[in-house]
């Protein structure tokens, strides 16, 4: 009877140890989990200070220079262009310099003369220039036909008596440029938020872009809330847009015609050259072989 109650004894013991111990390393890993916690909360709070502290930095120094007349001045003209390689102002005058100074030290290594280095410089100044316009010049001429084809879409609804307002809200799907996809989604939603004030939704839309083609859009627009019939105007706007897509079109197929009769020339001339240049060789030599 002892011995058992003994082994009764000695088993609490261990069963009161197990618990101590079980306790402890759930204390242990809760600790561990907190500390884990805590560690991670500080290392988020910290990034985003830093954050907030480097926006708080950039926006004053963007604020600082949009002082400047010409730096405000190009800035809205790049905010109309979509940011073209997502150049603001700020660093859309830190790549000129950049290029100038890089064409300017590869002409002055590769030529050694001042002159063609300072012609260089003048070049790298303008390249982004000549870039942006030819950029302009593509990406306007997508969003004309984009509105070309929410002109035809908004005279075919209204002809079927679909109000302008469900017209609009999805015209958007009409659009490939994605600037103006864009922006014709919150045109619609600021439309419908305005209680169908359109004059508010056309001036954010017009003031995005700087395209002759869109005020004329947003003007007939702007008509509907005074005659209550723009699908006149949107049919003369949309056949003026026709016109000068077709323009467009016979544009580019005169130029590949010019492009492939240069291409043409240049292959006959190779052609008459690597035929008749051993004859006019042959004849040459004998030419000389007389006259010696």
């Amino acid at each position: 009877m002892i011995k058992f109650g003994t082994t009764n004894h000695s088993n609490k013991v261990v069963e009161i140890m197990l618990e101590i111990i079980l306790l402890l390393l759930i204390f242990v890993c809760c600790y561990l989990l907190i500390n884990r916690v805590m560690i991670k909360w500080q290392l988020d709070k910290y990034k985003n200070k830093s954050k907030s502290l480097f926006q708080t930095k950039e926006v004053r120094f963007k604020k600082f220079f949009s002082k400047f007349n010409f730096i405000k001045t190009k800035e809205t003209f790049l905010s109309k262009q979509g940011y073209p390689l997502k150049l603001d102002s700020i660093r859309y005058y830190m790549l000129k310099l950049m290029l100038v100074v890089i064409f300017f030290t590869a002409a002055s290594v590769n030529y050694k003369s001042i002159i063609m280095a300072i012609l260089l410089a003048i070049l790298g100044y303008f390249f982004i220039d000549i870039y942006i316009a030819f950029y302009k010049k593509s990406r306007d001429s997508e969003i004309c036909n984009d509105i070309l084809n929410i002109a035809n879409s908004v005279c075919l609804q209204l002809s079927s008596h679909i109000s302008l307002k469900d017209s609009l809200k999805m015209q958007y799907d009409n659009c490939k440029n994605k600037d103006f996809k864009k922006a014709m989604i919150e045109f619609s939603t600021c439309y419908e938020l305005s209680e169908l004030n359109i004059d508010a939704a056309i001036k954010n839309l017009n003031n995005k872009f700087e395209i002759i083609e869109l005020d004329m859009f947003c003007n007939a627009l702007s008509e509907y809330h005074r005659s209550g019939n723009i699908i006149e105007i949107l049919e003369n706007l949309a056949d003026g847009l026709s016109e000068k897509q077709m323009e467009q079109i016979r544009e580019i197929t005169r130029s590949k015609i010019i492009y492939i009769t240069l291409g043409v020339i240049l292959a006959l001339t190779n052609i008459i050259l690597l035929i008749f240049y051993p004859l006019f060789v042959s004849v040459g030599q004998g030419f000389q072989t007389i006259f010696k």
